[in-house]
């Protein structure tokens, strides 16, 4: 996916002989968003927009998204840009950090990118989602209310399918007075084929929630699993078994591109500890999340956890996140490997 642009997957090591990660080139105009010119015109706007020089993610650096916990009010859309997958599904992070606001409400919503997508976006988050064996994210249509943890942090997933391509503003507003208001714009582009690989979105993630409203040490993640389109309608799975046992108050794998070979739907895949299951997987799904490889050879799945422990400092830091293309079928097949990292609140 293009999502390689912005994101650095840390670590990131590949099983077969074939380059992960794509720098393709964005074509720009005078007056398209994240030009020079349309930046020097829309300067509020242009700290949240990339290609702009102002633009800071939340995290207080440059590029791509970096997790929550920035010093000025900010939202950050992660991957952005994101190239769809499967039927014109958009799938991506959203971070909300201000400091100055612990505790408070904002909501989140936009209403471009629901009219892009027939109508519908769902906002999937884990607030007050109590600790157990199966997690079940609360969702909200087209716009969601999210509770500020004692860092002033709060992240939700956006998803939304059949949306057309193009860019979409996000609104986040707090609830009480000031009444802040903070933009972002998040640019879908269409389905292409893409370098293969595998990447994670924010790259490194940083837990939010620690009160009983703004969740438990909470992690947000969206991964990109990317394979040659010689596999398309094969299956492609994914596993983080570290991340996974990190997550005390649960975890939940979301696929994307559901619609799997033989009618069937892996469905969500969820629990403490990690399945069991055979390894290497065998060539039958069902003890990881899975999918359908669309016909640009792209997967795309989301992981929220409660209760996550930091990886940021052990050593070496983060988890090891691992993609199987085409393991249905009989003989050896791409996998890709990489490193995903959870930073502690704050």
């Amino acid at each position: 996916m293009k999502a390689q642009k912005l994101v650095k997957l840390v670590a990131l090591v590949v099983v077969v002989s074939m380059p992960l990660l794509g720098m393709a080139g964005v074509a720009s105009a005078k007056n398209v968003v994240g030009s020079a010119k349309w930046c020097a015109h829309h300067k509020k706007l242009a700290v949240s927009t990339p290609g702009c020089p102002s633009y800071v993610p939340a995290g207080g650096t440059t590029g791509s998204g970096g997790g929550s916990g920035g010093s000025d009010p900010s939202l950050t859309i992660v991957p952005n840009p994101l190239v769809e997958t499967g039927q014109g599904e958009v799938h991506a992070v959203l971070e909300f950090s201000d400091p100055t606001a612990a505790g408070q409400e904002i909501t989140i919503e936009s209403p471009s990118l629901t009219a892009a997508c027939g109508g519908t976006i769902t906002f999937s988050d884990l607030q007050g989602v109590a600790s157990g064996t199966t997690i079940t994210p609360v969702t909200s249509v087209n716009q969601v209310t999210l509770t500020l943890d004692s860092a002033g942090n709060a992240d939700a997933v956006v998803s939304g399918v059949d949306c057309a391509p193009g860019s979409d503003i996000f609104d986040a507003s707090l609830t009480l007075a000031p009444l802040t208001t903070e933009t972002a714009i998040l640019m879908v582009d269409p389905p292409v084929v893409t370098t293969a690989g595998i990447t994670a979105d924010p790259g490194t993630e940083v837990e939010t929630g620690d009160t009983p409203a703004s969740g438990d040490s909470d992690v947000y993640a969206v991964f990109y699993l990317e394979g040659d389109p010689v596999y398309a309608e094969q299956q492609a799975e994914i596993s983080d078994v570290q991340l996974e046992s990190s997550c005390q108050g649960g975890w939940i794998w979301e696929p994307g591109n559901t619609t799997l070979v033989g009618g069937k739907n892996s469905g969500n895949i969820s629990g403490n500890p990690h399945n069991a299951g055979p390894t290497p997987p065998a060539n039958t799904a069902g003890d990881e999340p899975y999918t359908t490889i669309d016909d640009d050879g792209n997967t795309v799945f989301t992981f929220m956890g409660i209760s996550c422990a930091a990886s940021s400092l052990e050593t070496p830091p983060g988890s090891t996140v691992l993609g199987n293309i085409a393991f249905n079928l009989p003989g050896n097949h791409p996998s890709y490997m990489g490193t995903f990292i959870v930073a502690p609140l704050g």
